[in-house]
């Protein structure tokens, strides 16, 4: 298939071209480096997807040195752009991962995460409306889950209680996949992410920022005294779901070709465990700060883990990395990569 893929210097983007590579598949990605504190990490993974950062031509697409990766510096906000893009390559699957993520800045940009989350997913959804684009990916995320989140989290739960400007960008972009499902019959898969994590993962993800203060000897601020339960879901797990989905396009809910999962592991784990396996493979023990404060304060809630028997029903999805094996990969790689192939 010859597959689109935004947001494809991110973490998540790197590994599903990666894999969608490894399968034979013809990937176009597109990414605006909007980020200059995240520029070292972009550009290694376009490194490792084969393209030549060191001849580094932001006016001109880039080929990787295999041929089966083109990546282009586009911004998802210029509509005119993709959409002239998936005119001219004739996409068959559109995976849009593009997006700004994070509670505590979507408080402080709320118009620049609207502008990014919602106009930006409108306008590949636009794209693909053009171009005839035979399957639309959407990734949201757990966040979309408000105030009467009730773990295990369930893709009928009641969502429209958001309590972050992210959460409810996504939530946003979530009914406009539906919308445009429904009124143009274009095949929408979303997913829900839980706590990616992973090598070269996102600098400002909870994982990530664990990571770093470890390595750095600086306090963990936790909130309720520690007592968070998150669904760590490991990045091969996350582009499984991707890819078993990749393949069967919806066919149909009241009429639209619309299907939403939630793509996690499935299973509550303690956040001061995760923490813990943490510090063993990186060899250093974590200063934590126990902060009583709820964390409702923040847009989050005490317990958020995914119920994924509908993906594992449907397209038998199977997690398989459970924490204790796959945050030891992680923090040994992060300790071995850290202020060497990248920074924070």
């Amino acid at each position: 298939m010859k597959i689109l893929v935004t947001g494809a210097a991110g973490f998540i983007g790197y590994h599903t071209v990666n894999r969608l590579l490894g399968e034979g598949h013809e990937v176009v990605g597109i990414d605006n480096l909007c980020e200059p504190e995240t520029h070292t990490l972009k550009f290694a993974r376009l490194s490792l997807l084969g393209i030549d950062v060191n001849n580094w031509k932001p006016e001109a697409p880039m080929r990787s040195n295999t041929g089966a990766f083109e990546f282009i510096l586009m911004d998802i906000l210029d509509r005119e752009a993709v959409v002239n893009l998936c005119k001219q390559k004739s996409f068959d699957c559109i995976i849009h991962l593009a997006a700004l993520a994070g509670t505590k800045p979507s408080l402080e940009s709320p118009m620049e995460f609207f502008d990014v989350n919602t106009s930006g997913t409108q306008n590949m959804l636009e794209a693909a409306r053009a171009s005839r684009v035979r399957h639309f990916f959407f990734s949201s995320s757990y966040v979309v889950h408000g105030s009467r989140a009730q773990s295990p989290l369930k893709e009928n739960d009641d969502v429209d209680t958001p309590m972050s400007m992210y959460a409810a960008s996504k939530r946003s972009a979530e009914l406009l996949c539906y919308s445009y499902a429904s009124a143009y019959k274009i095949p929408v898969t979303v997913f829900r992410f839980f706590t990616a994590y992973g090598q070269w993962g996102r600098p400002a993800s909870k994982p990530m920022k664990i990571a770093q203060a470890i390595a750095d000897g600086t306090p963990i601020t936790l909130l309720n005294d520690g007592h968070l339960v998150r669904d760590f879901t490991y990045v091969d797990d996350v582009v499984d779901g991707i890819i078993m989905a990749l393949a069967t396009p919806p066919s149909g809910v009241h009429h639209a070709p619309y299907a939403l999962y939630n793509v996690g592991r499935s299973k509550p784990v303690p956040i001061l465990s995760f923490i813990q396996a943490m510090e063993v493979s990186m060899g250093k023990q974590a200063i934590i700060e126990r902060d009583p404060a709820s964390p409702l304060t923040k847009g989050e809630s005490v317990e958020m883990y995914a119920d994924t028997g509908k993906l594992e029903n449907e397209l038998a999805y199977s997690p398989v990395w459970d924490y204790e094996e796959a945050a030891p990969m992680f923090g040994r790689w992060f300790i071995e990569n850290y202020n060497v192939t990248f920074n924070m």
